[in-house]
């Protein structure tokens, strides 16, 4: 792994905080990237199952869904 791919950039997509160090979260309902800080663990209906499944999601995402 090259000296690049160890530093990219990643970008919080609720407060544009952006870094090199640590890796951004991806919110497993809209795919976007989010910092810690901006991540929830929340249950999901799995229509596929027809189990809710726990799933780390944005907050952004999270308040949609609640209201």
């Amino acid at each position: 792994m090259s000296n690049e791919e160890q530093n990219s950039r990643w970008i919080c997509h609720i407060c544009d905080y952006s870094s090199t160090i640590g890796e951004g979260q991806a919110c497993s309902q809209c795919y976007k990237i989010a910092c810690p800080e901006h991540m929830t663990v929340s249950t999901v209906y799995n229509p596929a199952t027809g189990l809710y499944e726990l799933q780390a999601v944005c907050v952004e995402c999270h308040l949609r869904k609640i209201l």
